[in-house]
C-alpha cells in the first residue's frame, strides 16, 4: 500500500527552529502497512509595502517494512529556508536513516544515523549515530504508547568554533497517540530528553503536541506546538524555542 501525503502549512508563530528532530510523527503506526511515502513541499513569497519575504520548506520521507513486518526502514530528508529583506530567518537541513528490528510483540531494537545543520541556531554540522531498545507499552486501534532510550555518539561543529566536538548522549523518549471512536480526531504527543552522559547539566529537551481533525476521509486540519530547550546552546543562541503551526494534511 502506497500513500503520498501533502502538508500545507498556514501559519508559523515565533519561528525559532528546533534542534531536536521529531522522528515519531514520521513513523508508520500501522502493523499492516508496508510502504508509505510522505512529501511536504511549501514555497511562499510575499511583497508587502516593499518588504519581501521568501520561504521554502520541503521534506521527503520514505518508510518500508519487510514482508514479515519484522524489519523497518525509514529515510527522511528536510530543507527549510526563509529570507526577509536580505536577512535569513531560517536555514536548516537534515538527512536521517533509521533501522528497526522487531524482536517480539513488545520489544524492538533500532539504530540510526543523521546529518544536520542549522545556521540560525549556530550549528555548522551535527552528525549522530545511535542504537537502543524501543518498547511498546500499549497498542490498540485507538491508543499507541511507546518508550525508547538510545545511546548515541554526537559530532558537532558550531558556527563560532573551528573544532568538531564529540559527545555521548542518551536519547530517551515517550510517544503517545490517541484517536476517538469514530477516528475523526487524533491527539499525539512526544517528549525527548537527551543528556550528555559525561556532563548531566548539558541536556536537550523537546516536545511536540498536535491535534488533527478529519475534514474528509482524505483531508485533515492539523494544529501543533513544538517546544525545545538546550541547556548548553552555541554562543549567542537562545536556550528556548517555540514553533506553532496550523495546516492541512492531504492523503492522495
Amino acid at each position: 500500500m502506497k500513500k503520498i501525503t501533502l502538508f500545507i502549512m498556514l501559519m508559523i508563530g515565533k519561528t525559532t527552529y528546533a534542534q531536536l528532530i521529531n522522528i515519531e510523527n514520521q513513523r508508520i503506526q500501522s502493523d499492516s502497512i508496508r510502504r508509505v511515502t510522505i512529501l511536504d513541499l511549501l514555497y511562499n513569497y510575499q511583497n508587502n509595502n516593499e518588504e519581501e519575504l521568501s520561504q521554502i520548506n520541503s521534506s521527503l520521507t520514505h518508510q518500508y517494512k519487510s514482508k514479515n513486518l519484522k524489519n523497518y526502514f525509514l529515510i527522511l530528508g528536510n530543507i527549510d529556508y526563509s529570507l526577509a529583506n536580505g536577512d535569513e530567518l531560517s536555514n536548516s537541513g537534515l538527512i536521517h536513516f533509521r533501522y528497526n528490528r522487531k524482536l517480539n510483540n513488545k520489544l524492538r531494537i533500532e539504530a540510526f544515523t543523521q546529518y544536520q545543520y542549522n545556521k540560525i541556531l549556530g550549528i555548522e554540522s551535527r552528525n549522530l549515530i545511535g542504537i537502543g531498545p524501543r518498547y511498546k507499552i500499549n497498542k490498540s486501534k485507538k491508543t499507541v504508547f511507546y518508550i525508547g532510550s538510545l545511546l548515541m555518539q554526537e559530532f558537532e561543529k558550531a558556527s563560532d568554533n573551528t573544532k568538531t566536538i564529540s559527545y555521548q548522549r542518551l536519547s530517551s523518549y515517550l510517544s503517545l497517540s490517541i484517536k476517538n471512536k469514530a477516528n475523526t480526531l487524533e491527539f499525539a504527543s512526544v517528549v525527548y530528553y537527551q543528556p550528555n552522559i559525561n556532563l548531566l547539566e548539558d541536556y536537550r529537551l523537546s516536545s511536540q503536541t498536535s491535534l488533527a481533525f478529519n475534514i474528509t476521509s482524505k483531508l485533515q486540519f492539523v494544529n501543533s506546538i513544538n517546544y525545545g530547550y538546550d541547556s548548553y546552546p552555541p554562543a549567542n543562541i537562545s536556550k528556548k524555542n517555540i514553533i506553532l503551526t496550523n495546516g492541512f494534511k492531504m492523503i492522495l
